[in-house]
């Protein structure tokens, strides 16, 4: 059983800790139901490059597909309960057993970096992630699901989940490198009917010819899930294997991955959990998406508000080379693109080209008053470390903490109160 207050499994990367994410639930988590619409769109599924079937998976191209569209559950943690890790909303595959080809499949599938060359294989990605046994570990119990000998017929029953994975490196420049990247997961049948427990639904009615008005009844979320099936798709199911044509028919844990990736819903829960990614972080930083794996190079928060400030003030720049017509902000005559002088001198940091051909052949013409730069941008950072003290209480802070009177600015202090103390005296001589 599950060690009281335990918060990390031991199966997480030191990225993944940085991101706080954990491959454990929180104990005493409150979730809540969600019905999730994954929309109709043309996906890309991307398929293991990895070619040596004895070994595992047989390799193959990305292919499109035409994802039809879908409704499936989510269970969303609770925005009213403190977490110590990230919050992790879980999509639910659906029902499943578990065979000894299951975890050869998924073993192959999530290998990390020394087991893709020890086989002889590449490597999933440039980030390590966690292996096969994140797969088999309950994420709310922490047990793992036993490994099937060959000769046994699957009769455990598994819970598939779908779970969300962050890391986070810290690069230089204080740059981050953010990944992310959706797992499956089983979970316990037992602990799955406990975080299910309770929750309960509203669904709209479809409005009929006997009833015309459109109604809403309550549901729980066990009964909804039993209703749609061992694939857990609650409308607008994708069309089942040949050999499992029937909702309620078994699944391997493996069949029903595949069923996931092959309608392209797998890849539609990707994007939508790519797009809320981006949209958390675009309140501190500035994401760059790098294909399927998703990795981000994300500025800091302090580096966004500073590049917002050098972006307006480029506004109408010319290219800092003197044989170039390019503005910032305005269109480029040949192309009818809008330019953006995004290349930077790396010394003074303060001239501006539209490429680093333009910067190259500027290079020369420029270190003359590169140098001139570089010293004004020494004496700011010696100023905005200089101490001052405050009017009042005496006390002596860097300026950059200190505040002015914002009339005369000729009166410094170190907060609202001891302004507010002297108001009474300053106001006598304060010049607006």
């Amino acid at each position: 059983s599950r060690q009281k207050d335990r918060v990390w499994s031991g199966l997480e990367t030191d990225a993944m800790k940085e991101a706080r994410c954990s491959l454990l639930l929180p104990e005493n988590g409150k979730y809540q139901p969600k019905i999730k619409n994954l929309h109709k769109q043309k996906v890309i599924v991307y398929q293991d490059t990895a070619a040596e079937p004895s070994v595992g998976l047989p390799g193959g191209k990305p292919f499109y597909a035409e994802f039809q569209g879908s409704t499936v559950m989510q269970l969303e943690p609770s925005p009213k309960v403190k977490h110590k890790t990230m919050p992790i909303t879980l999509t639910v595959g659906g029902r499943c057993t578990l065979t000894k080809e299951n975890y050869r499949d998924f073993g192959m599938m999530m290998r990390t970096k020394d087991q893709a060359d020890t086989i002889h294989v590449d490597a999933n990605g440039s980030f390590d992630w966690p292996d096969v046994e994140s797969f088999l570990m309950c994420p709310v119990c922490s047990e793992s699901a036993p490994i099937p000998d060959d000769d046994s017929d699957p009769t455990a029953e598994y819970w598939l989940l779908f779970y969300p994975l962050l890391q986070i490196n810290i690069e230089k420049g204080d740059k981050m490198i953010i990944a992310s990247r959706t797992i499956c997961r089983l979970a316990c049948f037992d602990c799955m009917e406990n975080l299910l427990e309770g929750m309960q639904l509203t669904v709209k009615q479809t409005p009929t010819e006997a009833d015309p008005s459109l109604t809403t009844i309550s549901l729980s979320a066990m009964e909804m899930l039993e209703e749609a099936g061992t694939a857990s798709f609650l409308q607008d199911s994708p069309p089942r294997p040949e050999s499992f044509p029937n909702v309620d028919d078994e699944l391997d844990a493996w069949t029903l991955y595949t069923l996931w990736e092959h309608s392209g819903a797998w890849e539609a829960l990707q994007n939508d959990y790519k797009t809320v990614l981006s949209r958390s972080m675009q309140a501190t930083s500035t994401l760059k998406t790098v294909a399927a794996a998703a990795e981000i190079t994300v500025p800091s928060s302090s580096d966004k508000a500073i590049s917002a400030i050098r972006a307006k003030e480029r506004y109408g720049r010319k290219c800092g080379s003197s044989t170039c017509n390019k503005v910032h902000g305005k269109k480029d005559e040949e192309t009818g693109e809008v330019m953006r002088l995004t290349v930077v001198c790396e010394k003074c940091q303060s001239v501006y080209y539209c490429s680093k051909t333009c910067r190259k052949a500027a290079a020369k013409q420029h270190r003359g008053s590169c140098a001139q730069n570089k010293e004004e941008e020494r004496e700011r950072h010696v100023s905005r470390l200089k101490k001052i003290q405050c009017d009042v209480c005496k006390k002596v802070l860097p300026c950059t903490q200190m505040k002015k009177c914002s009339r005369c600015r000729a009166s410094t202090y170190c907060s609202v109160d001891c302004q507010r103390q002297d108001w009474v005296h300053h106001k006598t001589h304060c010049i607006k």
